[in-house]
């Protein structure tokens, strides 16, 4: 009876732990580290990892990552990045540009990634959010995201057509036409959430959101990115010459110095 108790217990941890898988990883390139939830060690990232819920995934200056979902997604971390796999419907971007190819989803299973000055909310599409310091946006390529406040205030939102009447606006007033006098200033959109169409970027200033259309540099990006998300696994050199010895004979100076070789290889490389 006890040791059914304890096959019991032992299967009960097993199905919690194989639940708490989110995805993992299929490339890395530099120096990408992961802390696990209750732990205070960063350990280093590799390829073929499984990711859990509550990791925490972080990029070096140098370094980039791509992350397989359990559901086909795929999330590319750019340099100086930073996520937080809070649930499995469930990111917390810190920092840095992610690309996100997120995979159709219903809305009972849609995902949310919330970063410092909102909150994304998604069933399928492709967008990019940079949350450094110089720079906050979200541009999206494909499909529709809702955007929500992620504080108690509301945006103030000027769409394209707004922001085109308010620079017409602005050097109507500046060239001092009788005619533009008493043209009232266009207002944005006071609003704590909106949805973002395909083809769109918007940058945010605190509370204020300017939307803006793509353009070339939009394209480039997006570009490299999905260039990395389907150019497979970069695998270390000494992870794909396991057996020294098909390679170096069975002297063991040789297969030292083999090794070292390799070591050599991937330091240079910046693994």
């Amino acid at each position: 009876m006890k040791s059914v108790l304890i096959t019991l217990i032992l299967s009960f941890f097993t199905l919690i732990n194989a639940s708490a898988v989110i995805g993992s990883v299929t490339s890395v390139t530099g120096s990408v580290k992961v802390k696990s939830e209750g732990s205070i060690k960063k350990s280093k990232v590799k390829v073929g990892q499984e990711l859990r819920e509550g990791d925490l995934v972080t990029t070096s200056r140098k370094a980039k990552t791509v992350i397989k979902l359990k559901d086909g997604s795929t999330i590319v971390l750019d340099v100086s990045s930073s996520v937080h796999f809070a649930a499995n419907n469930a990111i917390n971007q810190k920092g840095g540009k992610v690309f996100y190819n997120i995979t159709s989803r219903d809305a009972k299973n849609s995902l949310k990634v919330k970063t410092p000055f909102a909150i994304i909310g998604i069933k399928g599409t492709t967008f990019v959010i940079n949350s450094s310091e110089k720079n906050k946006s979200v541009a999206l390529k494909e499909g529709k995201i809702g955007v929500s406040s992620a504080t108690s205030q509301s945006f103030e939102l000027y769409t394209k057509e707004v922001l085109a009447q308010y620079n017409t606006y602005i050097n109507e007033q500046m060239e001092g036409f009788d005619k533009f006098k008493g043209i009232k200033k266009p207002k944005p959109v006071i609003t704590k959430e909106f949805d973002l169409e395909a083809g769109n970027v918007i940058s945010f200033e605190g509370h204020v959101v300017k939307e803006s259309g793509w353009n070339s540099a939009d394209d480039t990006e997006f570009d490299d990115f999905e260039g990395m998300a389907s150019s497979g696994v970069k695998m270390k050199m000494s992870d794909t010459l396991k057996d020294t010895n098909a390679i170096f004979g069975d002297n063991v100076d040789s297969q030292i110095n083999g090794s070292k070789h390799l070591d050599a290889v991937d330091k240079a490389m910046d693994f």
